[in-house]
């Protein structure tokens, strides 16, 4: 096989320090296979949106790649939903929960073969605030450590970064009471998770049920506040058995509106976004993703 030959590649220069050169790895093996490779370099948050809708319209590349990590594949994922360019990844930044999600592995010749030969699939998505979420919002806990965190201190330990502000969130105790609506039905938390996907924060297993290439949302509440309950739901995802917690429901929802009578913390897909009130929807956009062959 041939493979793909045309690739725009949109890139966060900061991410991972490009992970010690897997980046300038991927572009030399796509380039001696014979493609032709560009490249395109973010400038501030929101520009791989621009940059991905614009090379959906041009239709000069056979797929668009997003390097960078999950928040900068989200930015490509609203740049491309509803278009029929699918989405390639080279995954570069601290979790990369979604390279985990499909078996992607950050080798040079595993990501240049997906990329290469990798089968464009339909997946599902969420939406939160009308824009698109390839993976997860967290309201509460993780918000608070996503929100904590610097540029640099991320760039200078890496998921150590997220351990650190973990437990300093952890010692400071539960935020306010989270109020949500699920399809009409009311429900109360301390801490949220509405996923698309099986894995949280990289290698972890959230959901035994849930994936990126079949549609729907699970709703994870947790109800305890206490910390000991907190280090319980820690555990729990350290052996992939969360579901089975005391203090955890799991709810399927097309419609989840979240609010609280304080400022609450909020992350989509591993970046900080604005705090509750939000809406949260089941998507419906048309978007093609570049999964590795089997």
């Amino acid at each position: 096989m041939s493979g793909r030959k045309r690739f725009e590649i949109i890139v966060n220069p900061v991410a991972g320090s490009r992970n010690n050169g897997l980046f300038d790895a991927v572009v030399r093996r796509l380039e001696e296979s014979g493609a032709q490779v560009r490249c395109l370099e973010t400038e501030c948050p929101g520009h791989a949106v621009e940059l991905a809708a614009t090379a959906a319209m041009q239709g000069h590349a056979d797929v668009v790649v997003a390097a960078g990590g999950d928040g900068t594949i989200n930015e490509v994922a609203r740049g491309l939903l509803g278009h029929a360019m699918p989405l390639g990844i080279l995954p570069l930044g601290t979790a990369n929960v979604l390279g985990v999600e499909i078996g992607q592995r950050a080798r040079a010749k595993s990501v240049a073969d997906t990329l290469l030969f990798g089968e464009a699939k339909l997946i599902g998505t969420g939406l939160v605030g009308g824009e698109v979420f390839l993976l997860m919002v967290g309201v509460g806990f993780d918000g608070r450590v996503v929100g904590a965190i610097r540029p640099a201190m991320k760039r200078r330990l890496g998921r150590f970064a997220f351990i650190w502000e973990g437990l300093q969130v952890w010692a400071a105790g539960p935020s306010a009471e989270i109020h949500l609506e699920i399809d009409g039905v009311q429900e109360e938390a301390a801490w949220v998770l509405v996923t698309n996907v099986r894995h949280y924060a990289g290698p972890f297993t959230l959901s035994q049920t849930a994936g990126i290439l079949q549609p729907g949302l699970e709703v994870y509440l947790f109800r305890g506040r206490s910390r000991l309950a907190f280090a319980g739901y820690f555990l729990g995802l350290a052996f992939g058995r969360v579901a089975a917690m005391p203090g955890v429901d799991v709810v399927h929802g097309k419609e989840i509106k979240i609010s609280s009578q304080v400022s609450c913390e909020v992350e989509v897909d591993g970046d900080a976004r604005d705090p509750l009130p939000l809406v949260i929807e089941q998507g419906t956009g048309f978007l093609r993703l570049v999964i590795p062959r089997s």
